[in-house]
């Protein structure tokens, strides 16, 4: 079956497309997903950093602040010291991403048992100085301080932090209390890969001094990079925000009662909605790298060399940054880890601003397919119509749009699928261009090997981009063929008796070559070389309605050209010091039906024409030697191609053939045709014939004098019928004469 162009193409690239997409988006192997998350960091490095808006800012205890302030973790006496400093600076809201589960103990209680009752022992008044220095160490609670400075503050957020392993733990009453208060109605089913089975919590008496809880644990992609915050997290029929979710509402000014879980797709803060996927949590868009958030030191802060201006209305998180402490992870910009405290700071910018990015939310997986297989539609196209290095950098062009294409959506926070597509497409392309090298173009090869010979270039790259076109193995058309041979061949190979080479080269080089460009250049199809013979027809393989006038306009154009050959080859004899005898040609040219193909036998065959038209356009050439002139046409290829300069010469019965044709000289083109001198030329010719068939000889002879006064270079075609008529004047053929002239030679 035939298929319109590009049909299969694209029907191939679709299925290929649809199939590869099918396969990688059932795929959980942990290989796509590592590329899928290497293609979105390298969309942040390719984007850029961003700067970050002004309302978030974070303190870290950093190296330099432990050499300054002694050992870690440090006293919360010093924590209470910096919340009175954010007080003073005012900051909107503080946030601490340390964990307060543990009481802090500067002595330990039996020391402490021991020195109270060394208070209690002093006697006198002359030792209450020491008694009230005993009180000072038995009575020391930096948590109390602490929880003074959290309750005096009122804007103070402490960390949450799960486990998902180990035996199950009960939470204090302090976890409902923080848990989200009001849900919104909800279609879609959560899913929550991660269930926490314990908690670790703030004590009791912080957690109750501090402004609100939420949990600070790390969502870990499967290349060990954080890329996700779980908005919400379930534990023990409740649920859980994140710390950064409480912080950015806290900043919004919204309570917490009138915040709204929506399971399975988002968080309502007041105007604002942070949408989530089904697992509720959303994908961080990180600013930029490490130090992108306005960071300083702790120890800056609490010794008053910090401006005001830096953190007044801020967001402010304390965290840890140290040497050796594992709270810092991979981020996408580059290998330099970020602190845990700075990848909850820009969570707190991306909920604020709004530009979370969201991982192909509804409908975004059925546009993807849509999109997809539309490229891959598009590559098909694209490969079936051009040549096949442009159709490969066509499928490449088409990987290419879907590259820009999740750029330009990562720009507006849209993580849309890299990978899957990508091999998709390139799936598509390669089975396309596949199926273009192995079928298509094998036919195409095919069609320039058995046409590349004997058809033109532009001709042979039409029939291998239609080979519809082509019918092989013989069907029956209308051509016009050509016979053209070299006349004295015989004279011409004897001067190169000595040099047989030299004779090849004539015949190759000299003249089957250019003779072979002028019938190429005009459609023609050369058939066979036999010697110093070529054999051509016009209208096969390919439809060439004006086939007789570029049969015509060929055998012209090989008469002509031949002065500029003999001129080059009379040079070459006389370099050679040879005898030079001029190439002349006879042409023969008929039209009518003949059957053409691929004929021969199995294991060896050719691209021929074969018919009676065939035999006739033979005996045609071989009539222009004794008729004396260059070309000689049927009357079909005359009928056929009627604005040319032809003169009618002869009925005749060829040699091999019963039946008379009338047989033409080709002697110009259209212009010539309409010339005056033609027109008398005709017309005189026209009258000798009429004569000549009547047994008027004397009339015969009056018009050929007339002829050889408007033609003298066609003295021997009239010394011919001078001839004739003084045979017939001697020899009368009787009134049964019909005029055909029966031809004894080829």
């Amino acid at each position: 079956m035939i298929w319109p162009k590009g049909i299969r193409e694209t029907g191939l690239a679709l299925l290929t497309a649809g199939v590869t997409l099918g396969l990688f988006m059932l795929d959980n192997s942990g290989l796509i997903r590592s590329l899928e998350t290497a293609s979105l960091d390298l969309r942040f490095r390719i984007r850029g950093a961003v700067p970050p808006a002004p309302e978030v800012a974070v303190i870290l205890i950093d190296d330099r602040s432990l050499d300054a302030l002694g050992r870690w973790p440090l006293s919360r006496r010093l924590l209470a010291k910096a919340i009175g400093a954010l007080d003073d600076s005012a900051a909107k809201v503080i946030a601490f991403d340390l964990l307060f589960i543990e009481p802090e103990q500067p002595i330990s209680p039996p020391l402490q048992t021991a020195i109270r009752k060394a208070e209690a022992a002093l006697p006198g008044e002359q030792h209450e100085a020491l008694r009230k220095t005993l009180h000072l160490f038995a009575e020391d609670d930096p948590d109390g301080e602490f929880e003074r400075a959290i309750k005096a503050s009122g804007k103070v957020f402490l960390p949450i932090a799960f486990a998902f392993d180990g035996p199950p733990r009960k939470g204090p009453n302090t976890l409902s209390d923080a848990a989200f208060q009001r849900f919104d109605k909800t279609s879609h089913e959560p899913e929550f890969a991660l269930q926490p089975v314990s908690a670790n919590v703030p004590l009791d008496r912080l957690a109750t001094a501090a402004e609100g809880l939420g949990h600070v644990n790390i969502a870990f992609d499967r290349d060990g990079a954080p890329r996700y915050d779980y908005v919400v997290l379930p534990f023990e029929g409740d649920f859980l925000p994140s710390l950064p979710l409480r912080l950015a509402a806290a900043y919004l000014g919204i309570p917490w009662d009138d915040i709204g879980l929506t399971l399975g797709e988002g968080v309502s803060l007041g105007d604002t909605f942070v949408p989530t996927d089904s697992a509720m949590r959303v994908v961080i868009n990180y600013r930029g790298p490490r130090g992108t958030i306005p960071t300083f030191s702790f120890v800056d802060l609490v010794a008053g060399r910090l401006p005001a201006a830096k953190l007044a209305g801020r967001v402010v998180l304390i965290g840890a940054s140290l040497t050796g402490l594992p709270d810092a992870n991979r981020a996408p910009f580059d290998n330099t880890p970020m602190p845990g405290t700075e990848r909850l700071a820009n969570i707190v910018d991306n909920i604020l601003h709004r530009n979370l990015i969201r991982e192909s939310p509804p409908p975004w997986p059925e546009v993807v397919i849509g999109l997809v297989l539309v490229l891959a539609m598009l590559i098909g196209v694209a490969t079936a119509i051009l040549p096949t290095r442009i159709a490969v950098l066509a499928g490449a062009t088409g990987v290419l749009v879907w590259w820009g294409g999740v750029q330009v959506a990562f720009a507006y926070d849209l993580w849309l699928p890299l990978v899957t597509p990508t091999l998709s497409l390139i799936g598509a392309v390669a089975s396309v261009l596949w199926f273009r090298y192995s079928i298509v173009d094998r036919q195409r090869r095919q069609i320039h090997s058995a046409f590349g010979h004997y058809l033109a270039p532009d001709l042979v790259n039409t029939l291998a981009s239609h080979p519809e076109r082509l019918r092989l193995g013989g069907e029956t058309r209308p051509l016009t063929l050509m016979f053209c041979d070299i006349r004295g061949f015989t004279a011409i190979s004897e001067t190169f008796k000595a040099n047989p080479e030299g004779l090849g080269r004539l015949i190759n080089q000299g003249f089957l070559s250019p003779m072979t460009e002028l019938i190429l250049a005009r459609r023609g199809t050369i058939d066979k070389y036999m010697g110093d013979c070529i054999m051509a027809f016009w209208n096969a393989p390919l439809d060439d309605p004006d086939h007789a006038d570029h049969a015509c306009s060929s055998a012209l154009a090989m008469i002509d050209a031949l002065g500029n050959i003999n001129a080059r080859l009379a040079a070459e004899a006389a370099a050679e010091g040879r005898r030079f005898e001029p190439l002349r040609i006879g042409v023969g040219l008929n039209t009518g039906d003949c059957i053409v193909g691929n004929m021969g036998s199995t294991g060896r065959f050719a691209y021929t024409a074969m018919g009676d038209a065939v035999n006739l356009a033979s005996r045609l050439e071989g009539q222009t030697k004794p008729y004396c002139v260059d070309i000689i046409i049927g009357e079909d290829t005359h009928r056929a191609a009627a604005n040319w300069a032809t003169l009618e010469l002869d009925l005749i019965a060829v040699k091999g053939k019963q039946e008379a044709v009338r047989i033409y000289a080709l002697l110009g083109d259209d212009t010539m045709a309409q010339s005056r001198e033609f027109h008398e030329l005709k017309a005189d010719q026209e009258a000798m014939l009429q004569y000549y068939g009547k047994q008027d000889w004397a009339g015969a002879r009056a018009a050929l004098d007339r002829l050889r006064q408007h033609a003298p270079t066609m003295d021997p075609l009239f010394d011919l019928y001078e001839e004739r008529i003084c045979f017939f004047e001697a020899n009368p053929p009787g009134p049964s004469w019909d005029g055909i002239f029966v031809a004894l030679t080829k």
